[in-house]
């Protein structure tokens, strides 16, 4: 508990414990790698959020570069209501919010709306599963189906990174049929707390890729001066490996019958 959890190579099986959390909470949101998930725990879902937010940035730089386009006004959709740590992210890398107002009886994100405010400079579209303000649900199936369709009709191609917030652990085991991770093509990264209903008191946060190719490489650093190479990805460096040995201890102990208990208990869900 005490480790170094950014020292791999001096502590492999952290690392090890680390590999299989990611691979646990990967298969949960259906990732479609056959072999090791893409991913990483982090310092709450904060990092994890922005480091999704980084690789959605890096990914459309490269797409605009490679067709020949200006790469000096990135812009990224969410409601109004997102959790603050993405306004941090567009201010701290230089990215333009656009921030989709409530309407009416609508409180978070919208399909139609998330489209419409789509262009060539988008990086991404962010949907969250478990809105700050209402604790509802963005209807991130239909946001991922207006995005298609703009698509289809020559408009720009936008990825979705999916703000796992209260729903990434709460919906696998109580709403199992809704499609809302990586069952959707679009969905490209997804974060989630692990010491919210992970069940992991503070600070654990969880990102995980579609695949190798949706994290950039360029954002992956060979680290060498602790003792071996070693790759990392991370906005912190030096933490504690206790919170992740507690949710690797959670996963194993409880098992997908015991959150599932759980999380149905805690919703009132026969």
């Amino acid at each position: 508990a005490d480790k170094n959890m950014i020292d791999k190579d001096e502590y492999p099986q952290t690392a090890e414990i680390e590999r299989r959390c990611v691979n646990i909470i990967g298969r949960m949101w259906h990732a479609p790698s056959q072999g090791d998930v893409t991913g990483c725990s982090t310092t709450g879902s904060s990092e994890a959020a922005m480091l999704g937010g980084l690789a959605l940035k890096w990914r459309w730089r490269e797409r605009m570069r490679a067709a020949g386009k200006p790469v000096d006004r990135p812009n990224l959709v969410t409601g109004i209501n997102v959790q603050v740590c993405w306004e941090k992210f567009c201010r701290y890398w230089d990215v333009e919010p656009r921030l989709v107002p409530m309407e009416g009886e609508r409180y978070h994100l919208g399909a139609e709306e998330a489209a419409a405010a789509c262009d060539e400079n988008t990086i991404g579209v962010v949907a969250v599963l478990g809105s700050t303000f209402d604790g509802s649900y963005e209807p991130i199936t239909d946001i991922c189906g207006a995005l298609d369709d703009l698509a289809a009709r020559g408009g720009p191609d936008v990825p979705v990174h999916v703000d796992g917030a209260s729903g990434g652990f709460i919906a696998p085991f109580v709403q199992p049929d809704l499609e809302w991770d990586f069952r959707l093509p679009r969905v490209q990264s997804i974060n989630a707390s692990g010491h919210k209903y992970g069940l992991v008191y503070p600070g654990v946060g969880w990102a995980i890729w579609r695949s190798k190719e949706a994290l950039p490489q360029d954002l992956v650093f060979d680290v060498n001066y602790l003792g071996g190479s070693m790759p990392t990805f991370a906005l912190n460096f030096s933490r504690p490996g206790s919170e992740v040995i507690a949710q690797y201890f959670m996963f194993v102990s409880l098992g997908a019958d015991g959150y599932r208990a759980i999380q149905r208990g805690s919703s009132s869900v026969a």
